[in-house]
């Protein structure tokens, strides 16, 4: 079975589990990740692995517990904290995202960090952020389009059409902008971030109890 494998040869479940997440098989993953976790309950790279899985299939508490897990067990990677700010802001949970992303912010892609404190409930902050970045020069389609998107959650929608205006062909652009109108909602925060990791919506469960951290004490 999958946590005797992961018991024997752990390295090579982890790369399975991280081939199937790019690969988009997100259930597989899942699967493979939890059977690591199972295993090496203090390894943070596995919580990690499994936290990105869970973002990925739309399973945000789950996600935020376990990213949160992995910062406990001395994971200290921006991604890993970008996940955690994401999967917070998708559960409703603003201060918490942005109060992370505020720890993270030197260590945290610009590009990222702007669109993820707008979708933290700050877009005015957000753009703010990524125009700064846009005049020093860091003029990459991901951080115009980003850019776009804070000014749309800013109810700046010249501006989000303007900037979109740069990447986005003529003919597509009423069509993204009625797609963001739709998801401006302060209750939309599962829906939005949803949206852009292109994660489905479903209900979670939750962490499985036997993977919990608390059941996992320190020797």
């Amino acid at each position: 079975s999958e946590d005797v494998v992961a018991k024997q040869a752990p390295d090579k479940t982890a790369s399975a589990a991280q081939s199937a997440l790019s690969k988009g098989q997100v259930d597989k993953a899942i699967e493979l990740a939890e059977a690591l976790v199972a295993a090496s309950p203090r390894e943070p790279s596995y919580r990690a692995l499994l936290a990105h899985a869970y973002l990925k299939a739309g399973r945000f508490q789950s996600a935020s517990a376990t990213f949160d897990d992995a910062m406990k067990l001395g994971d200290n990677s921006a991604k890993t904290a970008l996940g955690l700010a994401l999967s917070y802001s998708a559960a409703g949970r603003h201060r918490d995202a942005v109060a992370i992303l505020e720890d993270w912010r030197d260590a945290i892609p610009v590009a990222d960090l702007g669109l993820a404190l707008a979708l933290a409930g700050e877009p005015t902050r957000g753009s703010a952020v990524l125009a700064d970045a846009l005049r020093n020069g860091e003029n990459t389609p991901k951080l115009r389009q980003n850019l776009a998107y804070a000014y749309a959650l800013d109810g700046r929608w010249r501006e989000a059409r303007i900037m979109m205006m740069q990447d986005v062909p003529a003919d597509q652009i009423d069509a993204r902008i009625s797609d963001w109108a739709a998801k401006t909602r302060p209750e939309d925060n599962q829906l939005r971030v949803a949206g852009l990791l292109g994660a489905p919506l479903r209900s979670d469960p939750g962490q499985p109890t036997r993977l919990a951290l608390n059941s996992n004490p320190v020797n």
